[in-house]
């Protein structure tokens, strides 16, 4: 789960919403300072949110990028019902689809982790897109220990209270001196476990734990010309990393790994991810 260091908006960031004709997404929105270099699309992953960008935006924006992140479908601030059968990753992918190409350019779309794999499956349908970034995130289901964390945490999702779930792992978080949240983060991230609809957090587990490799979709689309990055933290540990960098050499993408930093960069070391992702953008 990525936790931002703090909910501070005083860099220009923006709470909006973008409609499309299947979903209002709850969005927020840096607008590029100076010379507009083109549009990018940031997606989070499977606990997250938008605010998983918080400290990115800024960033890109000052870089000229017109930047965007979203609540994906029944997360956080995003509409979505208690009906697990709508967080299937065919529904995911078709609301990117439509998000995508209600832009008014191609967009840079980037997916992290679980919104790496609906990245990756919405631009094997068909979007507007100048490039794809993979961001933390595999060919298809994840393995290993992370697997069997997801099992558990069904398991507890269909037998317990969301709300003991969600202050256990708040509980833990703050034990760790590392991390050490302030009030106003841990408010949030508490509000943002229990906005976020049920159905939708075991819908998206399921997608994880049987997603189909899609390897072989993008390498049709790194043939047809569609720039994609693979890039992660040097220490991740959802996908393996070499699984990471074996998909990223059968696509024939470019892969850059990012120092100082695991599964959630956006935040670990955020400044560094922003000048890989603008070299990139700027390339493409």
């Amino acid at each position: 789960m990525s936790t931002p260091k703090s909910m501070d908006l005083s860099s220009g960031l923006i709470y909006t919403k973008v409609k499309t004709d299947r979903l209002e997404h709850a969005a927020l929105r840096a607008d590029a300072k100076g010379n507009k270099r083109g549009t990018v699309l940031l997606i989070h992953g499977f606990t997250g949110s938008k605010e998983d960008f918080i400290h990115v935006l800024p960033l890109l924006a000052e870089l000229g990028w017109d930047s965007i992140a979203v609540d994906q479908r029944g997360c956080h601030e995003s509409p979505g019902s208690e009906d697990v059968s709508e967080y299937v990753m065919a529904t995911y992918a078709a609301d990117m689809q439509a998000l995508v190409n209600s832009f008014d350019q191609p967009v840079h779309l980037l997916g992290h982790s679980f919104g790496g794999l609906v990245a990756q499956a919405a631009a094997s349908i068909g979007c507007n897109l100048k490039s794809l970034t993979i961001f933390c995130s595999g060919p298809g289901a994840i393995p290993g220990e992370s697997e069997i964390w997801l099992k558990g945490f069904i398991q507890d999702l269909q037998n317990r209270p969301k709300i003991d779930i969600v202050e256990e792992n708040l509980q833990s978080m703050s034990g760790n001196s590392r991390d050490g949240l302030s009030t106003e983060v841990e408010q949030f991230l508490k509000t943002r476990w229990l906005n976020t609809k049920t159905a939708a957090l075991l819908g998206k587990a399921e997608i994880l734990l049987n997603q189909e490799n899609l390897t072989t979709k993008m390498q049709q689309l790194r043939l047809a010309g569609l720039p994609i990055l693979v890039t992660h933290g040097e220490n991740d540990d959802a996908w393996p990393i070499a699984e990471q960098l074996e998909m990223a050499h059968l696509i024939g993408a470019e892969y850059v790994v990012i120092p100082d930093s695991a599964h959630s960069p956006n935040v670990e070391n955020y400044p560094v991810m922003v000048e890989i992702l603008d070299q990139f953008w700027s390339a493409n």
